[in-house]
């Protein structure tokens, strides 16, 4: 016999099952979900680029967009800053009398004003007399007193 003795065979946990692997102190085994994991990787950065890809066309759709709100703007004000011209343009006094007198409008007579008194017979305060001029001009008496 010899004096050296045969060292014991010791297994590892690691080795008995590939796809498991032990905790200390424990005595279940975990199962390693690396495939799982790898999937789950993917489609998170799959939808990540997406996600970029998409966001990015959207916002060069917003800027063609905007940009054709700028050319309409633009046109705009320059549209109104013609018309506000051509207002002042029309509004000038020496071209509205021109046009006045093209039409056969003259320029204006002398001012009359006409006074009213505040005790008119049609208020009720002065009785109405009735006299022959009074058929002939049914406002008269209504205008002005007969004094």
């Amino acid at each position: 016999m010899s004096a050296i003795t045969a060292p014991l065979r010791r297994t590892r946990p690691e080795l008995d099952r590939p796809g498991q692997r032990y905790l200390r102190g424990v005595e279940e085994a975990v199962p390693r979900h690396t495939l799982a994991y790898a999937i789950v990787m993917i489609l998170v950065f799959a939808a990540a680029v997406f996600g970029a890809v998409s966001l990015n066309a959207l916002a060069a759709g917003a800027s063609v967009e905007a940009r054709d709100l700028e050319a309409h703007v633009t046109e705009a004000e320059r549209v109104y800053a013609q018309l506000i011209a051509d207002v002042a343009a029309l509004e000038d006094p020496a071209r509205v009398r021109a046009a006045a007198l093209e039409i056969g409008m003259g320029p204006p007579g002398p001012v009359r004003h006409l006074s009213l008194e505040r005790n008119l017979p049609a208020d009720g305060a002065v009785p109405e007399t009735r006299t022959p001029d009074a058929a002939a001009d049914p406002l008269k008496p209504v205008l002005s007193v007969e004094r």
